[in-house]
This record gives C-alpha cells, sequence and structure tokens, in this order.
C-alpha cells in the first residue's frame, strides 16, 4: 500500500557503498500490555528498519500483506513500504541511515514524524533480505539487537564504528541465514527434506573422500536424473558444484593454517591426484594453491 504522491528514487549501489548509520534504537516494551487485536497507526516507513520481536501473540501489515510474528523473529522494512502493528507484541526497532548520507539527525529521530523518503538501494544483498525471517540462532540475533540498543543510549567516542559494525555483521547473519535451504524452510516445505538432508550430512562427513553422484541417488532413492534435478532446484547448486565448493572451503583452511604440502592437502581433501586439485583450484579461484597460501599467509 504506497500512496501515488510518493516519490522514491532507486539507485543501484554496491556491497561496499553500505555505511550504515543508526538513526534510532529502541525498544517498545509497553505493546505486550496492549489488548489482543489492538492496531497502532498506521504509518509509512521513511528509511531501513529492522525489528526484533521479543515476545508476541501479535501480528503486523507490511504493504497489505498480513505476518503473524513470533519470538524471535526478524522483519526488514524498506523506505515507501507501509506497516502497522497489531497487539499484543514487544520488540527491538533499529532505525538506519544505510549510505550515511540523508544528513538526518538521530536526536529527536521518530518514526512518526513526517519526514523524507531515504532512497530505496537496489543490492544483491538488500534485495535477498527476507521482509520476515526466523533465523536459527535466535540468541546471537538477540545479543546484537540489545549490543546497538545499548551503544545507543550509553554513546562513546568509537559508537559510530561499533553501531556500523553491528548493523552490517547483523545483515551478514541475516543474509547467510535467508539464503540457506536448510534454515529459510526451502528444503523443510520439499517433500524429499530427509533424503537431502541425509545427502548434506553424508558429504559433509566425508568431503575428504571421493564421491559419486550415483552414490548419493542411491542414498535418496532417487534415478541419478531426478536426484540431479531435485538437489539443484532445491539447494541452488549442482550436486558436483556443491561438492567441490565444500572440498575447497576445506583446502583453503588446509594452505592458510597448516604447513602441508599440496599433495597432502590434496588427498586430504578427496581429490583424485594433486594435479587435478590445482586445476580445480585455479580455476575457481584464479590462483594455484601455492599463489594462494603465499597471498594469504605470512612467511
Amino acid at each position: 500500500m504506497m500512496g501515488n504522491d510518493i516519490k522514491i528514487k532507486k539507485v543501484n549501489i554496491n556491497n561496499e557503498d553500505m555505511t550504515p548509520k543508526v538513526l534510532t534504537a529502541a525498544v517498545f516494551s509497553q505493546g505486550a500490555t496492549m489488548p489482543e487485536g489492538f492496531r497502532l497507526p498506521g504509518r509509512y516507513v521513511y528509511d531501513y528498519e529492522f525489528e526484533l520481536i521479543i515476545y508476541s501473540k501479535g501480528s503486523m501489515i507490511i504493504d497489505n500483506e498480513h505476518y503473524n510474528v513470533n519470538q524471535g523473529d526478524i522483519l526488514f522494512r524498506k523506505p515507501g513500504q507501509y506497516t502497522q502493528g497489531i497487539m499484543p507484541y514487544s520488540c527491538y526497532l533499529i532505525c538506519v541511515d544505510m549510505l550515511n548520507n540523508t544528513d538526518k539527525n538521530p536526536n529527536g529521530y521518530y518514526i512518526y514524524n513526517e519526514q523524507n523518503f531515504q532512497n530505496y538501494y537496489v543490492n544483491p544483498i538488500l534485495e535477498k533480505l527476507p521482509t520476515i525471517f526466523h533465523p536459527l540462532n535466535t540468541e546471537r540475533s538477540s545479543q546484537i539487537f540489545d549490543s546497538i540498543f545499548k551503544e545507543f543510549v550509553t554513546p562513546s567516542p568509537v559508537s559510530e564504528l561499533f553501531l556500523r559494525a553491528n548493523i552490517l555483521n547483523l545483515m551478514y547473519y541475516l543474509y547467510q541465514d535467508s539464503t540457506n535451504p536448510f534454515l529459510n524452510n526451502t528444503v523443510a516445505l520439499s517433500p524429499h527434506f530427509n533424503s537431502l538432508k541425509v545427502v548434506i550430512d553424508h558429504i559433509e562427513k566425508n568431503i575428504d573422500k571421493k564421491i559419486v553422484l550415483n552414490d548419493l541417488s542411491k542414498m535418496a532413492n532417487m534415478s541419478p536424473n531426478h536426484f540431479h534435478k531435485i538437489f539443484t532446484k532445491t539447494m541452488g547448486i549442482t550436486p558436483n558444484d556443491y561438492i567441490i565448493k565444500h572440498k575447497l572451503d576445506k583446502a583453503k583452511k588446509l594452505l592458510t593454517r597448516t604447513s602441508s604440502s599440496v599433495s597432502e592437502i590434496s588427498n586430504r581433501c578427496g581429490f583424485e591426484n594433486a594435479p587435478y586439485f590445482s586445476f580445480v583450484f585455479k580455476k575457481l579461484t584464479t590462483m594455484t594453491p601455492i599463489e594462494f597460501r603465499r597471498k594469504h599467509s605470512y612467511i
């Protein structure tokens, strides 16, 4: 629900452009004691907003969509959206100037005051952050929100750096969790959840061995072609690419944290031989294993 007279500029930005500034951080605790079904005044969202639900028997409307909100849920709202809270619930609320360029003053900032809309930034990370998401690690989310709130209300000379770092940290975890099919319910809602979970667990426990597609498909009780199709559709990556990615992730750790030879690392990551390992590594990282080690290690 966006008014016809609202004009919001869309601007493409890169990840490095994001230098978030906290405009306000607050705790809305009184909502927990409000009558069930009581509605807060509807309002437009002027800036980027992160909200962590502390307690809830309520819900929320965002752009005509009705969302039930539960303890631990995180909501992400963007400039131009229309929202209305339906009680009872309590929450942390953080409003952010994503590029620190609006000149809005945190002193006296209030979400219900009419003000200019921040630009709507088009960015792969921001576009992937869901409107509502329940992270697996709710304790971590709570700690981040609480740290931001405490730092905002009791500032120090380094508060701006602390707050920026924690907003970026929050966005990082939200992106990682919401794009992981085992956390965002993509897999859980699949009829093949149990089969894929068995396969993923097998891959991660046997990353040091040669892993064959036919063996994985048998494990999932599917034909190789059907397994390849289901895995790719659900996980967003082919089985082979998934295996190679995890093998290279392990190889990178071994290259930077051990003095093992390339041949030893190749063997420990389940590659057929060192030359093939080096070929795959360079193809996907643009560096040989030795070059990677030299770049990321002190000698």
